[in-house]
């Protein structure tokens, strides 16, 4: 198994906290928490806004109630 650098470490990090802070409380199927995991994940390789990134999909993949 390959080690994980110490920046995939911190964008992982930075994306499991942007979460917590946008996330709690709101309904997701549970198959889609990977999805926006790795929504931060890939912005944060990519050099892009990571919370950013965790808020659109938190709204994308999030459990709408009518």
């Amino acid at each position: 198994m390959a080690r994980r650098t110490k920046e995939a470490i911190r964008i992982e990090r930075e994306s499991e906290a942007a979460f917590k802070k946008h996330g709690s409380g709101i309904e997701f199927d549970i198959f889609d928490l990977g999805k926006i995991s790795k929504a931060g994940e890939d912005a944060g390789k990519a050099g892009e806004d990571v919370e950013a990134a965790v808020i659109d999909a938190i709204e994308k993949y999030r459990i709408k109630v009518a």
